[in-house]
């Protein structure tokens, strides 16, 4: 595994994610860092760690449902 690192974490049981997924919630990582959502995004946003994590498919959806929420505000 040139060029990649593995870190291997223990998730504590009350977090509730199955041995066999890949990802955490924004949610559950903060609990494993023992910080609350807010305080996690910014460490994240000081070390410039991303918390969008979309395709370009999922990010196209996620415009056009903005795109309609705003322009249902509007009416």
């Amino acid at each position: 595994m040139s060029g990649v690192k593995v870190l291997k974490i223990s998730i504590p049981e009350h977090i509730g994610i199955d041995e066999h997924e890949a990802r955490l919630t924004l949610k559950q990582a903060a609990d494993v860092a023992g910080l609350c959502v807010e305080d996690f995004m910014k460490v994240l946003s000081r070390r410039k760690v991303s918390i969008i994590n979309l395709d370009e498919e999922e990010l196209n959806e996620e415009l056009k449902v903005a795109e309609h929420i705003a322009g249902e505000s509007k009416s």
